[in-house]
């Protein structure tokens, strides 16, 4: 089947597992360049980081610790863009010429999305994504009592104005709109065990999850303001194909929306189901997610479970997609 319009996916924090990226890496030199190239930006071995499993790492100070938000969001980001070079190179190396219409990218992920699209080098796209996760965890320490909570629904759609509704009565924040059965919301974990009892009630589960701050939110706009001086000094070029953004829900190409974008982004909701619906009614057959785990393609199934959802995170992956392009 030939696919007239594709979109590429990319994830954010969460997507992180220990070993993700070693099959490229491993398999093609420029990919190692492009992690030996990183480790020398951070500081440290991101391939220690991302191939081995640190078990003490939680119980030392400076320890790598690939679940805390200043090295997830770096080696999220740089597994995620070496993925897409790789999906680029196998597509030319055998003729296949993707239909690729917009990308997308999920929090984090939309900083790969825009890399991909030509807007910044990933050399410098990474130097934000640092600055981007110090802010953040600079600014979840200063409410170590806030979080975030997934409201997840098993049987009926969620309610979405209501769930909104219960949030302005909890004192509590909508942080991410991610699909019609999962809602993400943000704020005191006190506030969100209580919503979690009243949730219960309606048949939904509210489970905390384990990040450092409530992202997403108004308590993040200390972060994002420091974030946006830090955008106002990056050269950003016009996109050589449109971002479909998160808390607008439309696509942006020009570097002024961007940085706007990824300012309001960290403080805004991310109205991920938004964006896609927006993509899908554009003419999306086909979607990709490219990086590690998942967790988009899965989101899929409760957006639109009508459109195929290709992915690109190891060798066996990379193989089934392009199979699936050369029919």
């Amino acid at each position: 089947m030939k696919y007239g319009k594709i979109a590429l996916l990319f994830p954010g924090q969460g997507s992180q597992y220990t070993g993700m990226g070693k099959e490229f890496y491993d398999n093609f030199p420029f990919v190692k360049e492009i992690y030996d190239e990183a480790s020398k930006i951070l500081g440290y071995d991101l391939t220690d980081l991302c191939f081995k499993e640190h078990k003490l790492a939680r119980f030392i100070h400076h320890g790598l610790d690939l679940n805390k938000t200043i090295y997830t969001q770096p080696a999220v980001f740089i597994t995620s863009y070496a993925a897409y070079r790789v999906f680029e190179e196998k597509c030319k190396e055998e003729g296949i010429d993707p239909s690729v219409f917009i990308l997308s990218g999920h929090s984090l992920g939309e900083y790969t999305a825009l890399t991909v699209a030509g807007v910044m080098d990933y050399r410098d796209t990474l130097r934000v994504v640092v600055k981007r996760a110090d802010l953040m965890t600079e600014a979840g320490k200063s409410y170590p009592d806030s979080g975030l909570m997934a409201v997840v629904s098993r049987k009926n759609d969620i309610d979405y104005q209501r769930l909104c509704d219960l949030c302005k009565e909890y004192s509590l924040y909508i942080s991410l709109n991610n699909t019609k059965k999962q809602v993400v919301v943000g704020g005191p974990k006190k506030k969100m065990d209580e919503l979690s009892k009243r949730l219960k009630k309606l048949g939904e589960i509210g489970k905390i999850l384990k990040v450092e701050g409530p992202f997403h939110t108004p308590i993040m706009r200390p972060a994002a303001a420091k974030l946006k001086k830090e955008l106002e000094g990056e050269d950003m070029k016009i996109a050589l194909r449109p971002i479909m953004a998160n808390v607008a829900a439309e696509a942006i190409v020009d570097p002024k929306h961007i940085r706007e974008e990824l300012y309001t982004q960290l403080y805004h909701v991310v109205n991920w189901r938004g964006g896609i619906e927006r993509v899908i009614d554009n003419g999306c057959d086909l979607f990709i997610e490219i990086g590690p785990k998942r967790v988009l393609s899965n989101m899929m199934k409760d957006i639109d479970s009508s459109i195929p959802v290709l992915n690109v995170e190891d060798m066996e992956s990379l193989e089934r997609t392009l199979n699936t392009l050369k029919q």
